[in-house]
């Protein structure tokens, strides 16, 4: 008699962008060859990488990592998560991105 709204994606998954993580050595030289490249007119950005992660918002479970060593790489995941969060069922979503696996 009475449907069931089924929960988007975005209901039942969250995300993030999160920074890789890497020791002081390694993040300071990744500063320098920025700054350096920066002051030699180019654009190298190796200092601005990260992660997209995505976490079951009821228990804040773990469930996908993308680490991304490019900016634009990571902002075309990011954009392609958001967007499957936003339009398909979890059920859509776990099969496309094989989560539970």
């Amino acid at each position: 008699m009475f449907d069931t709204l089924e929960p988007t994606s975005s209901e039942v998954y969250e995300y993030a962008v999160e920074p890789i993580s890497r020791g002081r050595l390694h993040a300071l030289t990744l500063g320098v060859l920025d700054l350096w490249c920066a002051m030699s007119g180019g654009r190298f950005e190796l200092s601005s990488t990260g992660q997209v992660v995505v976490r079951e918002r009821e228990s804040g479970v773990e469930v996908l990592r993308f680490p991304e060593e490019n900016p634009e790489q990571l902002a075309a995941t990011l954009d392609v998560v958001r967007d499957q969060l936003a339009t398909c069922d979890p059920d859509e979503f776990r099969v496309a991105w094989g989560v539970g696996d």
